[in-house]
């Protein structure tokens, strides 16, 4: 029979290699949960610490810092990789068509805006939007055309193509 530590690490391990993979391959299309896979592999990794280790805070602490952030760089690096690849194998250039541009409340270090815009693929309809410049609100209205670059596998994958 298994020891309870070892049953805890093996559940903590497969969340982490499945929020990992879920981030990997499928943030784009999560983003509305806004992270919420990555705070799933830090919780636990730090319950992984607290099998592992008993009684030191200090190792705990260095540690959990050590593989949550080591972890969370590698899966965001890999991330964004799979998104360049994808983009540059089957990317697509298309126009959106802005839809909605609102200022963010915010910080006034950061004064943004938001820009909603809707484009087609295979006979699809997509809902996205991007944080971008001030600026920007100054030439882009609700009706304009929003040049991106999609990928054509996954439309779901988009890049802002004006830059």
């Amino acid at each position: 029979m298994m020891k309870r530590s070892n049953i805890l690490t093996l559940i903590f391990s497969i969340t982490i290699v499945a929020s990992g993979y879920a981030h990997m391959y499928y943030a784009h299309k999560l983003s509305t949960l806004y992270g919420l896979d990555q705070l799933v592999i830090a919780i636990s990794i730090y319950f992984l610490i607290q099998v592992w280790f008993s009684g030191n805070y200090l190792i705990q602490g260095l540690t959990f810092v050590l593989l949550a952030g080591s972890t969370l760089l590698l899966i965001n690096i890999l991330h964004n990789n799979y998104v360049d690849t994808q983009l540059r194998m089957y990317g697509k250039n298309a126009n959106a068509i802005v839809t909605s541009v609102k200022y963010m409340s915010g910080p006034k270090s950061y004064p943004g805006i938001i820009i909603k815009f809707t484009y087609s693929s295979n006979g699809k309809i997509y809902n996205h939007h991007i944080i971008d410049d001030v600026e920007d609100s100054k030439r882009i209205i609700v009706g304009d055309i929003f040049p991106i670059r999609y990928s054509y596998k996954d439309p779901d994958l988009f890049e802002d193509a004006r830059k």
